[in-house]
């Protein structure tokens, strides 16, 4: 009798200590968790960060193919004719969900080329006339 309260009783401190190994391994993962969350966080404001030049909800197209110098910025949906704006130049789509800009070859938005989505582009602004900001 007095083994099984041996056995009963080391059967009790394994399952206390696989219980103490479950912990540390939760705890292990979570750390790990909390050190990618970062990561992810580090690439989203990486991208922020490459469109921080440009207001948020805006189109800025900027003098040249860099993000130096101060942009011409468009905010509301419709089209904007341009002028004396020609040459490679960088244009950076930073409306808010995921509205779109199209390259129009007419004045008044008319013979558009196809959809740009957010992001940043290098566009050869001389065969353009207008823009067109859309939903």
């Amino acid at each position: 009798m007095n083994k099984k309260i041996k056995n009963a009783a080391g059967l009790t401190l394994l399952r206390w200590a696989f219980a103490g190994v479950t912990a540390v391994s939760t705890v292990a993962v979570l750390g790990g968790a909390a050190v990618a969350a970062p990561q992810g966080l580090a690439a989203a404001q990486q991208a922020q960060q490459a469109r921080a030049g440009c207001p948020s909800g805006r189109v800025c197209i900027y003098p040249d193919r860099t993000d130096n110098g101060n942009p011409d910025t468009y905010y509301r949906y419709g089209s904007y004719n341009l002028s004396n704006v020609f040459g490679e130049r960088l244009v950076v789509n930073n409306q808010t969900g995921g509205a779109g800009v199209r390259m129009c070859r007419s004045y008044g938005g008319q013979n558009c080329e196809g959809r740009l989505g957010p992001g940043r582009y290098i566009i050869n602004l001389s065969p353009i006339n207008s823009i067109l900001l859309e939903p």
